[in-house]
């Protein structure tokens, strides 16, 4: 048997590295997974997503949003032993400015690492991004693991 990364990593890394590695290696397996096709909404915010898995395990979710007036989102989620580690964000507003956003989380759900772009320029990332983006990302994977959609 070939032990891939994904399939003999017991837990998650700890370190920035370690994260960006399982994320390289999400997405190159990203081919193996079998998907799972969803649908959110809330009020005038809507959204098309796949889910990624491998047994009952979801490894990442890759959400369409539309943002009702502010425009659309492109949202990746990864998950390792049903913990969320990595989240990413390209929006493009309806003034066609484009946000890009990363955020690394720990075991423990503590930033290990956040980089936020305005039109390529580096930028502070607003407080409300990290909470929203962990809620939201529970809210995708309860969907999945509950066969709703």
């Amino acid at each position: 048997m070939i032990c891939s990364f994904i399939s003999c990593q017991k837990e998650l890394p700890s370190g920035e590295a370690g994260l960006r590695t399982l994320v390289a290696q999400i997405e190159s397996d990203r081919e193996v997974f079998v998907k799972s096709e969803h649908v959110w909404r809330s009020g005038d915010v809507s959204s098309v997503f796949t889910a990624f898995l491998r047994g009952n395990k979801v490894f990442l979710i890759e959400e369409s949003m539309t943002r009702g007036e502010s425009g659309l989102s492109q949202n990746r989620f990864y998950f390792y032993t049903d913990v969320l580690f990595c989240y990413r964000e390209k929006r493009t507003n309806k003034d066609n400015s484009v946000l890009e956003i990363e955020v690394l989380f720990d075991r423990e759900g503590k930033v290990v690492a956040q980089k936020q772009l305005m039109d390529g320029k580096t930028t502070d990332l607003q407080n409300y991004v990290v909470p929203l983006a962990k809620r939201h990302g529970k809210t995708l994977w309860d969907l999945v693991n509950k066969g709703e959609e």
